[in-house]
């Protein structure tokens, strides 16, 4: 083998420049090197955008969780004060002023 084909060998050359200078073999070593290698990079990049996206759906869910944790610690702020430590009128306002503060909050009795 002379001095070419061992650079060629252990060269990064694609596997095409291989064929008819190293054994079939060899050949078909690069070659399915070089598949592997471009089929793990592209499923790699594809989970990784699934994984980007899966993310900012989980950070859009810690958002809508905080936002109804803040007013569940509203209204129960505000039952607290109507409960404990106000008269009936005072209380009244309180709950109101707690509705109106979180709107889209609460249904109508049936």
């Amino acid at each position: 083998m002379s001095a070419d084909d061992l650079d060629l060998r252990f060269s990064t050359a694609p596997a095409e420049q291989l064929i008819g200078v190293l054994p079939v073999l060899e050949v078909k070593e690069a070659l399915r090197e070089e598949v592997e290698d471009d089929v793990t990079t592209e499923l790699w990049q594809e989970h990784q955008f699934e994984m980007d996206a899966v993310e900012e759906q989980a950070e859009e869910e810690r958002r809508r969780a905080s936002k109804h944790e803040d007013a569940a610690d509203d209204f129960a702020t505000a039952i607290m004060q109507a409960a404990k430590l106000l008269p009936d009128c005072e209380a009244k306002t309180i709950l109101n002023e707690a509705i109106e503060d979180n709107p889209g909050y609460g249904r109508n009795p049936l």
